[in-house]
C-alpha cells in the first residue's frame, strides 16, 4: 500500500510540473534534512545534495514551509538551474 502511495505521489508531481521550468528537475525521497541542506534518493536509488538559500520556495502539500518542516521520507521535487535551487515541492505520504 506504501508503495502505491508513494506512486501515485510521484505521478502527481510529474504532472505538476509547468511550461515554463528551470534547466533541470531532481525528483526522489527525502533522506537527509540539516537546513541550509537537503539530501534526495532519486528515482534510480542515486543520492543528490542540495544547497538551499532564503530565496528558494519550499512548499509541503502546497503550503508554503520552511526547510526544517520537511521529514525523512517525503516525496520532493527539486527545481534547479546549475547551483541555485529554484523551488523544492514536497508531499508527504
Amino acid at each position: 500500500m506504501r508503495r502505491l502511495w508513494l506512486v501515485l505521489c510521484v505521478a502527481l508531481v510529474f504532472a505538476s510540473t509547468g511550461a515554463a521550468a528551470p534547466e533541470a528537475v531532481d525528483r526522489g525521497l527525502v533522506i537527509r534534512i540539516r537546513p541550509p541542506r537537503l539530501v534526495l534518493r532519486e528515482l534510480d536509488g542515486s543520492r543528490i545534495r542540495f544547497a538551499i538559500n532564503r530565496s528558494t520556495l519550499v512548499t509541503l502539500d502546497g503550503r508554503r514551509v520552511r526547510l526544517a518542516q520537511l521529514r525523512r521520507g517525503d516525496v520532493a521535487v527539486v527545481l534547479h538551474n546549475e547551483q541555485i535551487v529554484v523551488a523544492v515541492r514536497a508531499f508527504r505520504p
